[in-house]
């Protein structure tokens, strides 16, 4: 099942099993069509709710340094709840935006954007409507299935630069990842090589894990669990050429990846940003201007 479908079906038998509960919890003297809203209503109401556990736990578990006001956690955790909504109540399950046609100049950067844990392709729209990457001959992949193993992503990863680079005449891509995206990267990488890979930018990329990685459903989440053989066997296999060739952008204010060091890897350059969470970032000016640079800087170089 695509995460599309996944997201439709789940989202129909929450609004149902809310609006049956409704209907069990409502005095007899309600009208009855009171029941539909509020079960429309359940998920604009669990959304901010998981989001703000994640942000105690990380207060708890890995306080963020430096500390900040109130204001700026509750100015964080409203951003990550719109942002969550926007991509998982519309453009994950009702986006039918497909890839824009490539144009076959070699000299254009070809770059290939790969989204992260329960995501699909649709996560990228703002930053391709926003035009950031006009100049760039751009793609985007689906990593299925939804709750598979990472490593098997790498062919998924593969197949996609294979097509890249086919229709666009580039000899080497730029890979834009976010989140669990960048691991399926680095699991390209060390199955293909980088050969054909000119550089990888992450944005909060769990590097080193997180702990909801144990909370996670399928493989992928386990393997991003702190500490799990997986990532273990992805660092020990990496050159300090290959590392040299990675841009970490990471957010002091990551909901998710908790300890907060996780997207930074030893010996990749690092951009560090304020104000924004985990997923919210990919929607985030100020990271698309770090992107658009390294851009031009490989193309300059």
């Amino acid at each position: 099942m695509t995460l599309a479908n996944h997201l439709r079906l789940t989202l129909l038998v929450v609004v149902t099993a809310g609006a049956a509960l409704a209907a069990w919890w409502l005095p007899d003297t309600s009208p009855h069509w009171l029941a539909l809203p509020i079960g429309f209503a359940l998920p604009f109401v669990f959304a901010p709710i998981m989001l703000g556990i994640q942000v105690l736990v990380g207060a708890i578990v890995d306080p963020r340094q430096p500390r900040t006001t109130l204001m700026h956690v509750l100015g964080v955790w409203w951003r990550e709840t719109l942002a969550s909504l926007h991509v998982f109540l519309w453009l994950q399950p009702f986006s039918t935006r497909s890839d824009a046609a490539l144009v076959r100049d070699p000299q254009r950067p070809a770059v290939l954007l790969i989204h992260g844990y329960v995501c699909n392709r649709a996560v990228w729209q703002p930053l391709l409507n926003a035009g950031v990457l006009r100049d760039c001959n751009v793609a985007t992949v689906n990593l299925e299935p939804v709750f598979g193993d990472i490593d098997g992503y790498a062919e998924v990863v593969a197949a996609a630069i294979d097509r890249l680079l086919a229709a666009s005449g580039a000899a080497r891509v730029i890979l834009v990842c976010h989140s669990m995206g960048g691991l399926a990267a680095r699991a390209y990488l060390r199955r293909f090589g980088d050969v054909r890979v000119d550089r990888v930018i992450t944005l909060a990329a769990p590097h080193h894990g997180t702990v909801f990685g144990r909370l996670g459903m399928g493989t992928n989440a386990k393997q991003m669990a702190a500490g799990s053989p997986f990532l273990e066997d992805l660092a020990a296999n990496e050159s300090e050429a290959r590392r040299a060739k990675f841009v970490c952008i990471a957010t002091r204010d990551d909901n998710l990846l908790v300890p907060r060091s996780s997207p930074l890897l030893p010996g990749a350059s690092e951009r560090v940003i304020e104000g924004v969470g985990h997923l919210a970032l990919i929607e985030d000016q100020r990271a698309w201007r770090i992107v658009a640079e390294e851009i031009r800087s490989v193309a300059r170089a």
